[in-house]
């Protein structure tokens, strides 16, 4: 290296270190480093300032020189600059205290340092730390808050040696149920002596896990006398102290925590597994919630996400939106509570029917939230019905009750008088011709009577159960060979065609129950054919059923008249002979034999009776 260089160098370096030396300099040294600087005389009279501060009271737009320092000052805080610039003069000790500032504007913090600067003069510093003041008081009003807040909360702080196995607590102690004053000591075997022994373990474990330095855990605390308190212990730093292992942590009661949280799993167990369907909807129709009885009901999985559902996709009681939106257009009207039927059916519930109520409830978001719980009400709608059928049966039985005295009234009266008086002129009456006409009218009548009477006990017998059938193997074609023998041909009669298949065919009935019923079908029709008409009677096989049929070419039955034919003392014409059973006892013993009787008609243009029948043993 050049000589010269070297040399040159060495003076550079000389020359800047004697530039803090340099008076030239020492102005911009000051304003760079120093606070605002006032000298002050024996008298208090500022006699030179290098001001740095803004604020009203010192500011660069304010002469301090010549001014006495105090006055610038409020009273308050004058008076006690006043004793320091004193103690400083007579003790040439340096004064280094913080002081209040009020203004109209705000509070401002300054620290004035006061030193004496000659017999005659006192040099002062003033730093403005009204920044660093409001952020010292912020963080103690937040630790002082924190401190208020973890009383409250029942949150202690606690660091564990590793070492030692040694905890040091302090705030609030679960072991002594308070806030320490001071900080506590105390050992592990301490601590766990009091722990639930199901947990004692595991809360070892958490303290000594050196994988996981920031973890949660919760435990129990079993003290004689007083209910488990729940403790949840949270570690959260691990440091070195001496070379010791400190893990730093703190530890809260939550023990009303878990009450609650015990509580509402209780109050949603007993939802999900309540007896009703269940449901939470948004108002867009998006599901928040449906129990068990819900998802059974509508065949949804148990483990399916219900968020992903749309109501009106999931519910068989909303087919489309436009359904959903109406219901919370009622809920919404009705003041967020609307009660309403739903008739919608599960049949493999044997559901017919549901009381459904409705209400909206906002959620911890503030979100309109619709829940509805549906009540089954099947077997309440099925007494409702069998009440309603009671009812009818009640009227219907009045109703029979009125017809049956009105009509016995009348059809027994009848034959009887003629009975009485006939019976009285065949006493008195010497001539054979007219005693045997008479003789024949009382026949007629007796006969009549009688038929009533059989009718009526028949009609009760059925009511009560008491007809019993007697099936065996029947012959058709013989029925209808006993029949043909019953009703000979007569000229005052329309005449009587049996249809007999050459084909036998033996069916397992009571023979003499359906020659009942075909008797009380021929005679009905023979009372509505005219002479001249034709009735024909026969059977036809069919697959699995007989059907026998009487059809006649008569007058005729108007179609609104021919559900009420069956009925019981119906008259198509009330001033026909007959008491109106005849029909209704045949479709009785039909019922009975598991069959059934139906009519086909048309006014003039004759009636056709059909009896079915099942088949049975068949030869």
């Amino acid at each position: 290296m050049d000589g010269r260089n070297l040399k040159g160098n060495s003076l550079k370096n000389m020359t800047e270190k004697k530039i803090l030396h340099d008076l030239g300099y020492l102005e911009k040294v000051l304003n760079i480093t120093c606070d605002t600087l006032l000298l002050i005389n024996n008298d208090n009279i500022c006699v030179d300032a290098i001001m740095k501060t803004n604020n009203p009271i010192l500011n660069p737009n304010i002469d301090v020189i010549g001014q006495h320092i105090l006055s610038l000052f409020p009273q308050p805080t004058s008076t006690l600059i006043k004793r320091e610039l004193a103690f400083c003069r007579h003790t040439g000790e340096t004064s280094n205290l913080n002081y209040d500032l009020p203004t109209d504007e705000q509070m401002y913090y300054f620290k004035f340092v006061i030193h004496k600067f000659d017999e005659e003069h006192l040099l002062c510093q003033y730093r403005d730390i009204t920044q660093r003041s409001n952020m010292k008081y912020r963080l103690k009003s937040a630790l002082t808050a924190q401190l208020e807040v973890g009383k409250v909360a029942r949150i202690g702080h606690w660091s564990y040696d590793l070492q030692q196995q040694e905890f040091t607590h302090n705030g609030y102690s679960n072991l002594r149920k308070r806030n320490l004053e001071n900080p506590e000591r105390i050992s592990l075997q301490e601590l766990l002596a009091h722990v639930h022994p199901d947990d004692r373990r595991k809360l070892e474990a958490f303290l000594h896990n050196d994988a996981i330095e920031y973890s949660t855990f919760e435990y129990r605390i079993k003290q004689p006398g007083t209910p488990i308190t729940y403790v949840r212990a949270t570690k959260y730093a691990k440091r070195l102290e001496n070379n010791i292992c400190i893990i730093d942590g703190f530890s809260q009661n939550v023990s009303d925590f878990i009450k609650n949280r015990n509580e509402l799993e209780m109050v949603l167990a007993v939802v999900d597994n309540a007896p009703y369907s269940i449901f939470a909807c948004h108002k867009n129709g998006n599901m928040a919630f449906a129990n068990k009885a819900c998802r059974q009901q509508n065949s949804m999985k148990e483990e399916e996400d219900i968020s992903v559902l749309k109501v009106f996709e999931s519910l068989r009681e909303f087919t489309t939106k436009e359904a959903w939106d109406l219901s919370v257009q009622k809920i919404i009207s009705a003041s967020g509570y609307y009660q309403y039927r739903c008739d919608t059916l599960y049949p493999e519930l044997d559901i017919i029917g549901s009381e459904c109520s409705s209400l909206m409830i906002k959620n911890g978001n503030g979100e309109d939230i619709v829940w509805t719980i549906k009540r089954d009400i099947s077997d309440q709608l099925r007494y409702e019905e069998q009440l309603l059928r009671s009812k009818e049966a009640a009227e219907e039985s009045e109703r029979l009750k009125s017809a049956f005295i009105s009509n016995m009234n009348h059809e027994i009266r009848t034959p009887l008088s003629a009975i009485m008086g006939f019976g009285s002129i065949i006493a008195e009456t010497t001539d054979p011709e007219l005693r045997r006409e008479y003789g024949e009218l009382l026949n007629a009548n007796s006969n009549q009577l009688l038929r009533l009477i059989t009718d009526v006990l028949e009609m009760s017998q059925m009511d009560a159960g008491k007809v019993r059938l007697k099936n065996s193997d029947v012959s058709l074609k013989g029925i209808l060979n006993e029949l043909s023998l019953s009703f000979l041909p007569n000229d005052d009669q329309p005449a009587i065609i049996f249809d007999i298949p050459e084909r036998e065919l033996v069916a397992w009935l009571d023979r003499g129950r359906v020659i009942q019923v075909l008797v009380n079908l021929i005679n009905n029709s023979l009372k509505f054919t005219p002479p001249d008409g034709v009735i024909h009677v026969g059977y036809r096989l069919k697959e699995d059923h007989i059907e026998f049929y009487v059809k006649d070419n008569g007058i005729g039955i108007a179609k609104e008249k021919q559900d009420s034919i069956f009925k019981r003392f119906y008259k198509i014409n009330a001033l026909d002979k007959g008491t109106g059973l005849g029909l209704a006892i045949c479709k009785g013993i039909m019922e009975q034999m598991n069959g059934e009787i139906t009519v086909e008609s048309e006014l003039g243009q004759g009636t056709t009776f059909i009896i079915i029948l099942p088949i049975g043993k068949q030869v």
